[in-house]
Protein backbone atom coordinates (compact mmCIF):
# COMPACT_ATOMS: atom_id res chain seq x y z
CA UNK A 1 0.00 0.00 0.00
CA UNK A 2 3.18 2.22 0.76
CA UNK A 3 4.71 1.19 -2.38
CA UNK A 4 1.06 2.50 -4.35
CA UNK A 5 0.83 5.68 -2.24
CA UNK A 6 4.47 6.92 -3.10
CA UNK A 7 4.17 6.12 -7.17
CA UNK A 8 0.70 7.86 -6.79
CA UNK A 9 2.56 11.42 -4.90
CA UNK A 10 5.22 10.67 -7.57
CA UNK A 11 2.68 11.07 -10.10
CA UNK A 12 1.02 14.09 -8.71
CA UNK A 13 4.00 16.23 -7.99
CA UNK A 14 4.87 15.02 -11.36
CA UNK A 15 1.61 17.04 -12.83
CA UNK A 16 2.01 19.77 -10.48
CA UNK A 17 5.57 20.49 -11.71
CA UNK A 18 3.97 21.02 -15.25
CA UNK A 19 0.81 22.44 -14.34
CA UNK A 20 0.86 26.01 -15.48
CA UNK A 21 3.46 25.34 -18.15
CA UNK A 22 2.62 27.80 -21.17
CA UNK A 23 1.40 26.18 -24.60
CA UNK A 24 2.75 26.52 -27.51
CA UNK A 25 0.86 26.29 -30.72
CA UNK A 26 3.01 26.82 -34.13
CA UNK A 27 1.83 27.72 -37.45
CA UNK A 28 3.69 27.29 -40.69
CA UNK A 29 2.99 28.44 -43.60
CA UNK A 30 4.20 26.79 -46.91
CA UNK A 31 5.10 29.69 -49.64
CA UNK A 32 3.95 32.72 -48.16
CA UNK A 33 6.56 34.92 -48.48
CA UNK A 34 6.90 38.70 -46.70
CA UNK A 35 4.05 40.23 -49.25
CA UNK A 36 1.62 37.33 -48.49
CA UNK A 37 -0.59 38.71 -45.73
CA UNK A 38 -2.43 42.07 -45.55
CA UNK A 39 -0.55 43.17 -42.29
CA UNK A 40 2.42 42.79 -43.91
CA UNK A 41 1.54 45.52 -47.11
CA UNK A 42 -0.33 43.84 -49.58
CA UNK A 43 -4.15 45.32 -49.18
CA UNK A 44 -5.65 43.29 -51.70
CA UNK A 45 -5.07 40.24 -49.65
CA UNK A 46 -7.95 39.56 -46.72
CA UNK A 47 -6.09 38.01 -44.18
CA UNK A 48 -7.68 39.29 -41.01
CA UNK A 49 -7.57 36.51 -38.33
CA UNK A 50 -4.13 36.74 -39.04
CA UNK A 51 -3.89 40.46 -38.74
CA UNK A 52 -5.49 40.18 -35.98
CA UNK A 53 -2.86 38.39 -34.52
CA UNK A 54 -0.13 40.71 -35.52
CA UNK A 55 -1.99 43.67 -33.96
CA UNK A 56 -1.87 41.80 -30.55
CA UNK A 57 1.53 40.19 -31.08
CA UNK A 58 4.75 41.63 -32.05
CA UNK A 59 5.59 41.33 -35.98
CA UNK A 60 8.95 41.26 -37.61
CA UNK A 61 10.20 43.40 -40.50
CA UNK A 62 13.39 41.31 -41.06
CA UNK A 63 12.63 37.93 -40.92
CA UNK A 64 14.50 35.25 -42.71
CA UNK A 65 13.57 31.29 -43.25
CA UNK A 66 16.88 29.30 -43.28
CA UNK A 67 16.64 28.59 -47.19
CA UNK A 68 14.13 29.07 -49.84
CA UNK A 69 12.81 25.96 -50.13
CA UNK A 70 10.65 23.68 -47.50
CA UNK A 71 12.83 20.44 -46.93
CA UNK A 72 15.83 22.15 -45.90
CA UNK A 73 14.10 25.27 -44.03
CA UNK A 74 11.83 22.77 -41.86
CA UNK A 75 14.67 20.76 -41.24
CA UNK A 76 16.02 23.78 -39.66
CA UNK A 77 13.21 24.61 -38.03
CA UNK A 78 12.72 21.31 -36.16
CA UNK A 79 16.86 20.23 -35.19
CA UNK A 80 17.56 24.12 -34.25
CA UNK A 81 20.42 23.51 -36.29
CA UNK A 82 22.41 25.04 -39.61
CA UNK A 83 22.22 22.39 -42.78
CA UNK A 84 25.81 20.77 -42.93
CA UNK A 85 25.09 19.35 -38.94
CA UNK A 86 21.80 17.78 -40.46
CA UNK A 87 22.39 17.13 -44.04
CA UNK A 88 19.00 18.77 -44.88
CA UNK A 89 20.57 20.78 -47.74
CA UNK A 90 17.46 21.08 -50.49
CA UNK A 91 14.55 19.28 -51.09
CA UNK A 92 15.64 16.61 -53.67
CA UNK A 93 18.33 15.96 -55.71
CA UNK A 94 17.59 17.32 -59.27
CA UNK A 95 21.11 16.96 -60.55
CA UNK A 96 21.31 13.64 -60.29
CA UNK A 97 22.72 11.81 -63.21
CA UNK A 98 24.57 14.87 -64.58
CA UNK A 99 26.85 14.81 -61.82
CA UNK A 100 29.89 15.15 -64.79
CA UNK A 101 28.30 19.00 -65.51
CA UNK A 102 29.31 20.05 -61.74
CA UNK A 103 32.62 20.92 -60.83
CA UNK A 104 32.47 20.57 -57.19
CA UNK A 105 31.17 17.22 -55.40
CA UNK A 106 27.87 17.87 -54.07
CA UNK A 107 27.03 17.25 -50.35
CA UNK A 108 24.86 14.49 -49.96
CA UNK A 109 21.12 15.39 -48.95
CA UNK A 110 20.03 13.21 -46.36
CA UNK A 111 16.38 13.91 -43.87
CA UNK A 112 16.19 14.77 -40.54
CA UNK A 113 18.10 11.62 -38.74
CA UNK A 114 16.55 9.78 -35.37
CA UNK A 115 19.61 10.77 -33.94
CA UNK A 116 18.81 14.35 -33.88
CA UNK A 117 16.76 15.68 -30.75
CA UNK A 118 14.15 17.78 -32.40
CA UNK A 119 12.33 20.86 -30.26
CA UNK A 120 9.19 18.42 -30.07
CA UNK A 121 10.97 15.36 -28.34
CA UNK A 122 12.20 18.42 -25.80
CA UNK A 123 8.63 18.89 -24.90
CA UNK A 124 7.24 15.83 -25.35
CA UNK A 125 10.51 14.64 -22.72
CA UNK A 126 8.94 17.09 -20.53
CA UNK A 127 5.75 16.27 -19.98
CA UNK A 128 4.02 18.21 -22.93
CA UNK A 129 1.23 16.77 -25.10
CA UNK A 130 2.74 16.96 -28.77
CA UNK A 131 1.04 16.70 -32.14
CA UNK A 132 1.49 17.30 -35.44
CA UNK A 133 -1.16 17.97 -38.45
CA UNK A 134 0.08 19.09 -41.83
CA UNK A 135 3.08 18.68 -44.10
CA UNK A 136 6.06 17.30 -42.79
CA UNK A 137 8.26 17.07 -45.74
CA UNK A 138 11.55 16.73 -42.97
CA UNK A 139 12.07 12.62 -43.91
CA UNK A 140 13.40 13.01 -47.47
CA UNK A 141 10.27 10.99 -48.15
CA UNK A 142 11.65 8.15 -46.18
CA UNK A 143 8.79 6.68 -43.95
CA UNK A 144 11.16 5.66 -40.84
CA UNK A 145 11.42 9.46 -40.50
CA UNK A 146 8.05 10.05 -39.90
CA UNK A 147 7.13 13.12 -37.37
CA UNK A 148 5.57 10.10 -35.15
CA UNK A 149 8.97 9.18 -34.75
CA UNK A 150 10.27 12.44 -33.99
CA UNK A 151 8.78 13.70 -30.73
CA UNK A 152 4.59 13.84 -31.79
CA UNK A 153 2.35 12.31 -29.79
CA UNK A 154 0.08 12.49 -32.85
CA UNK A 155 1.06 12.95 -36.21
CA UNK A 156 -0.50 13.13 -39.62
CA UNK A 157 1.33 13.89 -42.51
CA UNK A 158 -0.23 15.36 -46.14
CA UNK A 159 1.34 16.36 -49.13
CA UNK A 160 -1.59 17.75 -50.73
CA UNK A 161 -4.87 19.58 -50.52
CA UNK A 162 -8.02 17.23 -51.58
CA UNK A 163 -5.48 13.87 -52.43
CA UNK A 164 -6.07 11.69 -49.51
CA UNK A 165 -3.88 8.91 -51.23
CA UNK A 166 -1.34 11.11 -50.02
CA UNK A 167 -1.90 10.99 -46.60
CA UNK A 168 0.33 9.19 -43.60
CA UNK A 169 -1.98 7.97 -41.75
CA UNK A 170 -4.52 7.87 -44.32
CA UNK A 171 -7.63 9.72 -43.71
CA UNK A 172 -10.96 9.85 -45.49
CA UNK A 173 -11.53 13.25 -46.08
CA UNK A 174 -15.32 14.16 -45.88
CA UNK A 175 -16.68 15.10 -49.13
CA UNK A 176 -15.59 18.65 -50.09
CA UNK A 177 -13.01 19.13 -47.21
CA UNK A 178 -9.49 19.82 -47.67
CA UNK A 179 -6.54 19.08 -45.90
CA UNK A 180 -5.89 22.14 -44.23
CA UNK A 181 -10.27 22.26 -42.68
CA UNK A 182 -9.80 18.71 -41.78
CA UNK A 183 -6.58 18.78 -39.74
CA UNK A 184 -7.36 22.22 -38.06
CA UNK A 185 -10.57 20.21 -36.83
CA UNK A 186 -8.16 17.63 -35.56
CA UNK A 187 -5.87 19.92 -34.02
CA UNK A 188 -8.79 21.60 -32.08
CA UNK A 189 -9.58 18.21 -30.57
CA UNK A 190 -6.12 17.48 -29.85
CA UNK A 191 -6.21 20.73 -27.77
CA UNK A 192 -9.78 20.39 -25.75
CA UNK A 193 -8.57 16.98 -24.78
CA UNK A 194 -5.18 18.04 -23.26
CA UNK A 195 -6.58 20.66 -21.14
CA UNK A 196 -9.24 18.58 -19.86
CA UNK A 197 -5.80 16.13 -19.05
CA UNK A 198 -4.58 19.12 -17.53
CA UNK A 199 -1.92 18.70 -20.19
CA UNK A 200 0.14 21.67 -21.74
CA UNK A 201 0.45 20.90 -25.38
CA UNK A 202 2.97 21.66 -28.23
CA UNK A 203 0.77 21.84 -31.37
CA UNK A 204 2.96 22.39 -34.83
CA UNK A 205 0.64 23.12 -37.25
CA UNK A 206 2.59 22.91 -40.92
CA UNK A 207 -0.04 24.06 -43.59
CA UNK A 208 0.24 22.94 -46.86
CA UNK A 209 -1.27 25.70 -48.14
CA UNK A 210 -0.27 28.04 -49.99
CA UNK A 211 1.22 25.82 -51.57
CA UNK A 212 0.54 24.19 -55.36
CA UNK A 213 -1.56 22.54 -56.29
CA UNK A 214 -3.44 25.80 -56.98
CA UNK A 215 -7.08 25.04 -55.90
CA UNK A 216 -9.26 25.83 -53.02
CA UNK A 217 -12.61 26.57 -52.48
CA UNK A 218 -14.52 27.71 -55.33
CA UNK A 219 -16.76 30.93 -53.74
CA UNK A 220 -13.48 32.15 -52.68
CA UNK A 221 -12.00 31.51 -55.94
CA UNK A 222 -14.62 33.29 -57.49
CA UNK A 223 -14.53 36.47 -55.36
CA UNK A 224 -11.10 37.32 -56.26
CA UNK A 225 -11.60 36.63 -59.50
CA UNK A 226 -14.11 39.67 -59.24
CA UNK A 227 -11.83 41.59 -57.26
CA UNK A 228 -8.48 41.19 -58.95
CA UNK A 229 -10.10 41.60 -62.60
CA UNK A 230 -8.92 45.29 -63.62
CA UNK A 231 -5.61 44.65 -61.23
CA UNK A 232 -2.15 44.46 -63.05
CA UNK A 233 0.16 42.18 -61.50
CA UNK A 234 3.91 41.79 -62.46
CA UNK A 235 4.11 37.90 -62.04
CA UNK A 236 4.70 35.55 -65.41
CA UNK A 237 1.99 33.62 -64.40
CA UNK A 238 -0.88 36.25 -63.05
CA UNK A 239 -3.44 34.15 -64.01
CA UNK A 240 -3.25 32.28 -60.91
CA UNK A 241 -3.03 34.87 -58.29
CA UNK A 242 -6.40 35.40 -57.54
CA UNK A 243 -6.54 31.61 -56.70
CA UNK A 244 -3.52 32.38 -54.25
CA UNK A 245 -5.05 35.11 -52.95
CA UNK A 246 -8.46 32.68 -52.07
CA UNK A 247 -5.85 30.06 -50.99
CA UNK A 248 -4.53 32.98 -48.72
CA UNK A 249 -7.92 33.48 -47.10
CA UNK A 250 -8.36 29.84 -46.42
CA UNK A 251 -5.73 29.01 -44.51
CA UNK A 252 -6.33 32.49 -42.62
CA UNK A 253 -9.95 30.66 -41.89
CA UNK A 254 -7.70 27.80 -40.67
CA UNK A 255 -5.92 29.87 -38.39
CA UNK A 256 -9.24 31.99 -37.01
CA UNK A 257 -10.38 28.71 -36.05
CA UNK A 258 -7.14 27.71 -33.63
CA UNK A 259 -7.25 30.64 -32.43
CA UNK A 260 -11.31 31.42 -31.59
CA UNK A 261 -10.80 27.84 -30.09
CA UNK A 262 -8.00 29.23 -27.84
CA UNK A 263 -9.93 32.28 -26.41
CA UNK A 264 -13.01 30.38 -26.05
CA UNK A 265 -11.59 27.60 -24.40
CA UNK A 266 -9.57 30.07 -21.43
CA UNK A 267 -6.18 29.00 -23.23
CA UNK A 268 -5.11 31.90 -24.22
CA UNK A 269 -3.65 33.80 -21.87
CA UNK A 270 -1.03 31.24 -20.96
CA UNK A 271 -0.46 30.12 -24.61
CA UNK A 272 2.28 31.42 -27.18
CA UNK A 273 1.33 31.78 -30.73
CA UNK A 274 4.05 31.77 -33.74
CA UNK A 275 3.08 32.14 -37.11
CA UNK A 276 5.79 32.16 -39.93
CA UNK A 277 6.11 30.08 -43.72
CA UNK A 278 8.81 28.13 -44.76
CA UNK A 279 10.42 30.44 -47.37
CA UNK A 280 9.76 33.33 -49.96
CA UNK A 281 6.87 33.32 -52.45
CA UNK A 282 6.71 32.06 -56.06
CA UNK A 283 4.75 34.91 -56.66
CA UNK A 284 6.79 38.02 -57.35
CA UNK A 285 3.46 40.38 -56.84
CA UNK A 286 3.87 38.40 -52.94
CA UNK A 287 7.63 39.10 -52.18
CA UNK A 288 7.22 43.13 -50.86
CA UNK A 289 9.80 45.26 -52.96
CA UNK A 290 12.29 42.32 -52.81
CA UNK A 291 14.29 41.04 -55.71
CA UNK A 292 13.32 37.19 -56.35
CA UNK A 293 11.13 34.64 -55.61
CA UNK A 294 10.88 30.75 -53.86
CA UNK A 295 13.85 29.01 -54.54
CA UNK A 296 16.32 32.80 -54.66
CA UNK A 297 18.88 33.42 -52.53
CA UNK A 298 17.75 36.86 -52.87
CA UNK A 299 15.91 38.11 -50.31
CA UNK A 300 12.37 37.90 -52.28
CA UNK A 301 13.33 33.69 -51.78
CA UNK A 302 14.08 34.14 -48.28
CA UNK A 303 11.89 37.04 -46.23
CA UNK A 304 8.92 35.93 -44.56
CA UNK A 305 6.37 36.90 -41.99
CA UNK A 306 7.21 36.60 -38.19
CA UNK A 307 3.89 37.32 -35.78
CA UNK A 308 4.44 35.79 -31.87
CA UNK A 309 1.88 36.36 -29.69
CA UNK A 310 1.51 35.90 -25.76
CA UNK A 311 -1.06 38.20 -24.38
CA UNK A 312 0.20 40.02 -21.79
CA UNK A 313 3.83 39.13 -22.10
CA UNK A 314 4.61 40.75 -25.58
CA UNK A 315 3.38 44.28 -26.30
CA UNK A 316 0.23 44.33 -28.79
CA UNK A 317 0.71 45.98 -32.07
CA UNK A 318 4.26 46.09 -31.60
CA UNK A 319 6.96 46.02 -34.43
CA UNK A 320 10.68 44.79 -34.74
CA UNK A 321 13.40 45.39 -36.91
CA UNK A 322 15.70 43.17 -35.94
CA UNK A 323 16.95 40.26 -38.10
CA UNK A 324 15.88 36.65 -37.31
CA UNK A 325 15.85 33.52 -38.74
CA UNK A 326 13.99 29.71 -38.67
CA UNK A 327 16.59 28.31 -35.97
CA UNK A 328 16.30 30.89 -33.76
CA UNK A 329 12.35 28.97 -32.78
CA UNK A 330 13.66 26.39 -30.91
CA UNK A 331 15.80 27.66 -28.33
CA UNK A 332 12.92 30.52 -27.88
CA UNK A 333 10.16 27.68 -27.11
CA UNK A 334 12.62 25.78 -24.38
CA UNK A 335 12.89 29.27 -23.19
CA UNK A 336 9.59 30.21 -23.08
CA UNK A 337 8.83 27.03 -21.54
CA UNK A 338 11.45 26.54 -19.25
CA UNK A 339 12.94 23.41 -20.74
CA UNK A 340 16.48 22.41 -20.55
CA UNK A 341 18.58 22.64 -24.11
CA UNK A 342 19.22 19.08 -25.03
CA UNK A 343 22.21 17.61 -24.12
CA UNK A 344 24.99 16.56 -27.06
CA UNK A 345 22.21 18.54 -29.54
CA UNK A 346 24.15 22.43 -30.30
CA UNK A 347 21.33 24.88 -31.22
CA UNK A 348 22.99 27.28 -33.69
CA UNK A 349 19.51 29.65 -33.00
CA UNK A 350 19.63 32.56 -30.65
CA UNK A 351 16.78 32.55 -27.34
CA UNK A 352 14.46 35.78 -28.71
CA UNK A 353 12.57 35.76 -25.65
CA UNK A 354 14.65 39.29 -23.96
CA UNK A 355 13.79 40.50 -27.21
CA UNK A 356 10.29 39.30 -27.11
CA UNK A 357 9.93 40.44 -23.31
CA UNK A 358 11.23 43.78 -24.03
CA UNK A 359 14.20 43.17 -21.99
CA UNK A 360 16.56 43.90 -24.40
CA UNK A 361 15.95 46.23 -28.02
CA UNK A 362 18.70 44.58 -30.28
CA UNK A 363 19.91 40.59 -30.38
CA UNK A 364 23.71 40.29 -29.91
CA UNK A 365 26.04 40.59 -33.50
CA UNK A 366 26.08 37.75 -35.16
CA UNK A 367 26.06 35.97 -38.73
CA UNK A 368 23.63 34.12 -40.27
CA UNK A 369 24.30 31.97 -43.20
CA UNK A 370 22.30 30.28 -45.69
CA UNK A 371 24.51 27.22 -47.50
CA UNK A 372 22.74 25.82 -50.53
CA UNK A 373 24.09 23.19 -52.43
CA UNK A 374 21.67 22.71 -55.23
CA UNK A 375 21.75 22.03 -58.44
CA UNK A 376 18.78 22.35 -61.15
CA UNK A 377 18.04 23.60 -64.20
CA UNK A 378 21.29 22.60 -66.23
CA UNK A 379 21.45 24.87 -69.96
CA UNK A 380 22.78 22.90 -72.52
CA UNK A 381 23.29 25.91 -74.81
CA UNK A 382 24.78 28.21 -71.84
CA UNK A 383 26.60 25.07 -70.73
CA UNK A 384 25.51 26.45 -67.22
CA UNK A 385 23.24 25.84 -64.52
CA UNK A 386 20.18 28.04 -63.93
CA UNK A 387 20.09 26.92 -60.38
CA UNK A 388 23.42 25.96 -59.14
CA UNK A 389 25.53 25.98 -55.38
CA UNK A 390 24.52 29.00 -53.37
CA UNK A 391 25.44 30.86 -50.31
CA UNK A 392 24.49 33.54 -47.99
CA UNK A 393 26.16 35.08 -45.75
CA UNK A 394 24.81 38.22 -43.25
CA UNK A 395 26.49 40.60 -41.21
CA UNK A 396 25.03 43.40 -40.06
CA UNK A 397 23.69 45.40 -42.87
CA UNK A 398 25.60 43.36 -45.31
CA UNK A 399 25.04 40.61 -47.26
CA UNK A 400 27.03 38.36 -49.49
CA UNK A 401 25.96 36.42 -52.22
CA UNK A 402 28.00 33.27 -53.34
CA UNK A 403 27.81 31.43 -56.92
CA UNK A 404 30.02 28.22 -55.44
CA UNK A 405 30.12 26.69 -59.27
CA UNK A 406 31.40 30.10 -60.97
CA UNK A 407 33.12 31.21 -58.25
CA UNK A 408 31.80 34.44 -58.33
CA UNK A 409 30.08 36.72 -55.67
CA UNK A 410 27.52 40.00 -54.85
CA UNK A 411 27.70 42.27 -51.78
CA UNK A 412 24.87 44.33 -50.81
CA UNK A 413 24.08 46.79 -48.08
CA UNK A 414 20.66 46.15 -47.26
CA UNK A 415 20.18 49.30 -45.52
CA UNK A 416 21.02 51.41 -48.14
CA UNK A 417 19.30 48.90 -50.57
CA UNK A 418 16.97 46.21 -49.73
CA UNK A 419 15.98 45.55 -53.51
CA UNK A 420 19.80 44.47 -53.89
CA UNK A 421 20.20 46.41 -56.85
CA UNK A 422 23.45 47.36 -56.36
CA UNK A 423 26.42 45.13 -56.71
CA UNK A 424 29.30 46.37 -54.22
CA UNK A 425 31.70 43.80 -54.58
CA UNK A 426 34.13 46.07 -57.13
CA UNK A 427 33.67 48.99 -54.83
CA UNK A 428 34.02 47.50 -51.82
CA UNK A 429 36.56 44.39 -52.07
CA UNK A 430 37.72 44.77 -48.53
CA UNK A 431 34.61 44.45 -47.22
CA UNK A 432 34.21 41.63 -49.94
CA UNK A 433 36.71 39.75 -48.51
CA UNK A 434 35.92 40.03 -45.13
CA UNK A 435 32.83 38.18 -45.34
CA UNK A 436 34.12 35.89 -47.74
CA UNK A 437 36.76 35.09 -44.66
CA UNK A 438 33.60 35.00 -42.24
CA UNK A 439 31.89 32.65 -44.47
CA UNK A 440 34.76 30.27 -44.55
CA UNK A 441 35.07 30.60 -40.81
CA UNK A 442 31.36 29.34 -40.07
CA UNK A 443 31.89 26.24 -42.72
CA UNK A 444 34.57 24.96 -40.54
CA UNK A 445 32.59 25.34 -37.35
CA UNK A 446 29.74 23.73 -38.38
CA UNK A 447 31.47 20.65 -40.04
CA UNK A 448 30.16 21.79 -43.52
CA UNK A 449 32.11 19.26 -46.53
CA UNK A 450 35.13 20.67 -47.91
CA UNK A 451 34.56 22.23 -51.30
CA UNK A 452 36.21 19.65 -53.54
CA UNK A 453 36.73 19.55 -57.14
CA UNK A 454 34.60 16.52 -58.84
CA UNK A 455 36.90 13.99 -60.35
CA UNK A 456 34.40 13.31 -63.09
CA UNK A 457 33.85 17.19 -64.29
CA UNK A 458 33.69 17.23 -68.40
CA UNK A 459 32.93 20.24 -68.96
CA UNK A 460 36.55 21.65 -68.54
CA UNK A 461 37.73 18.92 -70.43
Amino acid sequence: MLRLTTAFCCFYLSLQAIAGKPNVVFILADDLGIGGLHCYGTDWLETPNIDRLAQEGMKFENGYASHPTCQPSRIAILSGQYAPRTGGYRVKDHHKGQEHLIKYQVPELTGLALEKTTVAECFQSAGYATAMFGKWHAGNYRKELHPRFHGFDEAYECNSHYDALRSDPPVKLPEGMDFSEYYTGEAIKFMTKAKANGQPFFLYMPYYLVHAPFETRQDYIDHFEDKLKDMEFVDRNAERIPTVAAMTRHLDDCVGRLLAVLKESGLEENTLVVFTSDNGSYCQDLVGDYRGTKGDVYDGGLRVPYIFKWPGRFDAGSECAERITHIDLYPTFLEFAGIAEPENHVLDGVNLKPLLSGDIKNLPEREIVCYYPKYAQYNETSKRWSKPWRNVIFSRDWKLREVVEYGTYELYNLKEDPAEENDLSESHPEKMQELIGELRRWEKEVGAPEQKLNPDYVLDK
